[in-house]
């Protein structure tokens, strides 16, 4: 049954268009008088019913005058059925009052997790589409870190997690690029500096008032997504009783890194303030949070060669490690009003987060190829902000209800004081390693020889960045509804939508040639002048180490002792280095010095700016034949239109050492239709079943920095050629499920899903050479006929169609039927198993006598981040005022690098994380206790190599965390 009722439709009278009445209530719950949403309310052996909205209003329209059997339900609860008479023109009222199902002779009050599990199952079974819920009650009960943790228990999704943090997610196998981010209906914009994926650690889950993860979109929502679409509702004023409501949240955290700095200097603060004025009518919610988070964590990266064509032996190239305190401090704020009036609402939600991160990353490389050893700190602050604003107009005029929304986004990253210091040891005594074949990574820190007598400043980089993006959208959706029969009523929608986006990215960066160099003995001698413990050292190349370490550091069991290092560096000194280095800038510049210089080329090669518009509409049918089967067709129209300004130029032996950047900037447009048919069937054979089939359309856009009209020619033959006509992907996807549900069961889905996806968008490389390189060039920038090979790197559409296709399983129940106290137990299991299969073109060079020839050729693997399982456990238990919620995530094989050659692919280890929280409600000013333990056992995020097998190609340890904390509302 279609959910026709929303908050617009409630209260009061109403002057009906067509003969027929009309009847509205609320379902509550009969102990406690709390709202049911989306329970389904239907006439009996009609097509005429509603599912409840989020505050448990329901009305059903347009009905002919007669007697019928008002039916209300609601999983966890015994149905009601009640009798009332329909008169023309009139509304009658009803509120219907279910009682919670228990044992016999025993009165159940839903209370805590079972509360939010049951809202979360009723608004999943209302929905005609194939989608997930996280309800508000649920994520009140017992709230996450953060949004995608939140997000990340449902069936299909997997997390990416930032030292230890989740910020994207991956729905169905498909990256965070390929997932829309909603805010109340608001396309969150894009916090990356290249593609359109948003980071969810910003927002709160606190704040939210339930989220809605949709696989299977109709056509009046955004087509452009592969994977799935998830809407973050913020809350709205709480109903029941007028006036103000206060609430204060206070945490403390730990991090139980072994060596992570200041362990407990971490905590949130988060205040509300809300409520209702005007006889409930008009209603005001502010939250604002204060956060500080350590996020410390060790890093191993990997990086290797294949020998030859022999598989699966490999050759160590180069080894990092990295020991990365990130010190993260967010403040958030949420302000919605909202007034509800007989025919409609209005609403104005604000949402905006600013966060700045401090990273002081400590590293040491092993440069095997070249038999180096490498010490490095780099400082990095980064300050990310979000802002969206939404103004929500909805009103019924007679049997039509329109909804119009304005609302604008906007997102910025900025960096603009980065810097890193490199010191170099040369003959590390890791020779043995060079070309040898099969070397367990581990051996090569125990092989270095760490002579701090022969390791010497070898560079300073200082850089900066800035990129931002901005959208303006209005949309006006139009809805009417339509009794033919008693057993057919059709809602009709239609509407259309257009979004303008401006984008831009801007970078500069300064450094040289190398500070070991003969060229570079006046910057040397500058900065051993600079230090009372190295102007020794002045009028030389050869800066040592050692006064620039810092003794008082302690690396500890770094990756609990099989990765060790060894030379931690000076965070002050460094930092009083650079900017001593930069505050002489001037002066070097005038000198023409090639060991610290202003660098045109990439302060100007990868910036870009532009804008994109999109418009689009739709129209669609809901199609009710009596109360058990939904069909919806409906088709989309969707237009993007782009135009972006990037460089073309030429590099020379000039440009790489500070001089000037042959370029030019060019504009380009390109515009891209198409027709989006889309067909959902829902059919309910039984009380306790029911199956949705669904064949939908989508697309996605290409990342910005595949189709910026960027080309840069380098002096070794290297070209980069952005492909501005690149089309977006499109996938044609089938879903189908089956879900069953009553008061014992709770509710179990079974579905299965196929996506095959058209012209998807990939990096590649190949090789021309001679004239036939001309026509990368950027137009009027080639002196001559070009000569040599040429190694083209680019992105374009596979010419090969990608499957991805899966199996979901998820059950959702409380043991409410087990004696006392086992009553109070609820579980939450899902699995889910995707399949993929991509073919990938590569052009591989092969020798032929002493020539070399290229080979167009393809292999087949998976997609990218795409997992082989995962399974999400969450048992919960309440008692009384006690909650306590323990949970299990489990990933398996996510496959994180594409390779033509086997033994450079890789996929993550097996995943498998516990968390804990628990909660104790007081009998005080509504006082509650609280806390979370997560990363109970301590695992590792670890990408593998695929032949051979356990050889690491990254290695993440961030330890566990916990927070405890009190929560007072009144």
């Amino acid at each position: 049954m279609s959910a026709q009722a929303t908050g617009a439709d409630l209260p009061g009278g109403t002057l009906l268009s067509r003969a027929g009445g009309s009847v509205e209530g609320i379902v509550r719950d009969a102990a406690t008088h709390e709202t049911l949403p989306y329970a389904s309310v239907v006439l009996a052996g009609t097509s005429f019913g509603a599912a409840c909205d989020a505050e448990g209003k329901y009305a059903i329209r347009n009905i002919p005058a007669g007697t019928y059997q008002l039916r209300a339900s609601y999983v966890g609860y015994r149905p009601l059925e009640v009798t009332i008479d329909v008169v023309d023109a009139e509304n009658a009222r009803r509120d219907l009052d279910l009682v919670s199902v228990g044992l016999e002779g025993q009165e159940v009050i839903v209370t805590g997790q079972a509360r939010g599990q049951k809202h979360a199952i009723n608004e999943q079974l209302a929905s005609p589409r194939i989608m997930n819920a996280v309800s508000s009650s649920r994520i009140k009960e017992m709230p996450d870190a953060n949004a995608a943790e939140s997000v990340g228990r449902l069936p299909g999704v997997s997390i990416i997690r930032n030292a230890g943090e989740g910020t994207q997610i991956v729905v169905r196998g498909l990256q965070p690029k390929y997932n829309a981010i909603l805010v109340d209906g608001v396309r969150l914009a894009s916090s990356g500096a290249d593609d359109r994926g948003a980071d969810l650690s910003m927002i709160s889950s606190q704040m939210l008032d339930g989220i809605e993860v949709t696989k299977a979109v109709t056509p009046d929502q955004d087509p452009d997504v592969l994977g799935g679409t998830v809407n973050f509702k913020l809350r709205e004023a709480g109903r029941g009783e007028e006036g103000f409501r206060l609430g204060v949240t206070s945490q403390g955290a730990y991090n139980g890194l072994e060596n992570a700095p200041n362990k407990f200097n971490n905590f949130k603060t988060i205040a509300l303030a809300e409520g209702r004025f005007l006889d409930e009518s008009f209603g005001v919610f502010a939250q604002a949070d204060i956060e500080r988070r350590n996020l410390t964590s060790n890093d191993l990266g990997a990086a290797y060669t294949n020998l030859g064509s022999e598989i699966p032996k490999y050759i160590t190239q180069s080894l990092n490690l990295n020991h990365i305190p990130r010190d993260r401090r967010r403040v958030n704020g949420t302000v919605v009003m909202d007034y509800q009036h007989t025919d409609g609402k209005v609403t104005l939600s604000n949402f905006g987060s600013t966060g700045v991160t401090d990273i002081e990353n400590r590293g040491e490389s092993y440069d095997v190829a070249n038999n180096l050893h490498r010490y490095s700190l780099r400082h990095e602050r980064s300050t990310l902000n979000i802002i969206t604003n939404s103004f929500g107009l909805e009103h019924r005029l007679y049997d039509v209800t329109a909804n119009l929304k304005l609302s604008h986004t906007y997102s910025e990253t900025k960096n603009p004081n980065d810097w890193t210091v490199g010191f170099q040891q040369g003959s590390a005594g890791l020779d043995a390693f060079v070309n040898a074949p099969d070397i367990d990574p581990r051996e090569v820190p125990k092989a270095a020889n760490n002579d701090t007598n022969a390791t010497y400043l070898g560079s300073i980089v200082t850089n900066s960045s800035f990129s931002r993006e901005r959208a303006l959208t209005v949309s006006l959706d139009l809805e009417t509804s339509v009794n033919l029969a008693e057993i057919l009523s059709v809602t009709f929608k239609t509407g259309g939508k257009y979004r303008r986006q401006t984008r831009s990215y801007m970078y500069d960066q300064s450094g040289g040639q190398g500070l070991g160099l003969q060229s570079a003995v006046f910057v040397d001698s500058l900065i051993a002048s600079h230090f009372s413990s190295t102007a020794q050292y002045a009028n030389t190349t050869s800066i040592p180490i050692v006064p620039f370490m810092d003794p008082a550091f302690q690396y500890g069991k770094f990756l609990g002792g099989d990765y060790p290092m060894f030379l931690p560096l000076n965070f002050a000194m460094l930092a009083e280095m650079v900017s001593y280095i930069k505050s002489r800038s001037a002066l070097l510049a005038q000198r023409g010095d090639v060991a610290y210089f202003h660098d045109q080329f990439n302060s100007t090669s990868r910036n870009f700016s532009g804008s994109e518009g999109q418009s689009a509409f739709y129209i669609m049918a809901t199609m009710n034949v009596g109360s058990d089967l939904t069909i919806i067709p409906g088709v989309r129209y969707q237009r993007l239109f782009t135009a972006y300004t990037a460089p073309r130029g030429i590099q020379n032996t000039s440009s790489a050492l500070g001089g000037t950047y042959f370029h030019y900037d060019t504009t380009l447009s390109v515009g891209h239709d198409f027709w989006l048919p889309a067909f959902v069937l829902k059919y309910k054979p039984f009380t306790w079943c029911d199956a949705r089939f669904s064949f939908t359309n989508t697309i996605a856009y290409p990342d910005y920095r595949a189709i910026v009209p960027r080309i840069d020619i380098a002096i070794g033959g290297a070209i980069a050629w952005n492909n501005y006509q690149l089309t977006p992907s499109r996938s044609r996807n089938y879903d189908a499920y089956l879900s069953f549900y009553d008061n014992t069961i709770g509710l179990f889905t079974a579905g299965a899903f196929l996506k095959q996806i058209d012209d998807l968008i990939y990096g590649w490389n190949f090789f021309v050479t001679g004239a036939d390189a001309l026509q990368y060039y950027p137009p009027g920038l080639a002196a001559g006929t070009p000569t040599g090979v040429y190694n083209v790197s680019t992105y374009v559409n596979n010419p090969y169609r990608v499957d991805n296709w899966g199996i979901e399983l998820d059950w959702q129940t409380h043991f409410w039927y087990l004696p006392s106290p086992l009553n109070g137990l609820v579980l939450n299991v899902n699995f889910t198993h995707i399949f993929s299969r991509a073919e990938y073109p590569y052009t591989d060079r092969v020798r032929v006598g002493r020539t070399f020839v290229y080979v167009d050729t393809s292999f087949v693997d998976r997609l990218l981040s795409q997992p082989d399982n995962i399974v999400n456990l969450s048992v919960g238990y309440d008692y009384g005022g006690f909650s306590l919620r323990v949970s299990m995530l489990h990933q398996a094989d996510v496959f994180t690098q594409v390779n033509y050659w086997p033994q450079l692919r890789s996929s993550t280890d097996k995943y498998t994380r516990w968390d804990m929280s628990v909660k104790q409600d007081l009998p005080w000013f509504g006082l509650q206790l609280f806390g979370d333990v997560n990363n109970l056992n301590n695992v590792n995020d670890i990408s593998l190599l695929h032949a051979p097998t356990n050889v690491p190609r990254s290695r993440q340890s961030y330890g566990l965390t916990a927070d405890f904390g009190v929560r007072v509302v009144w």
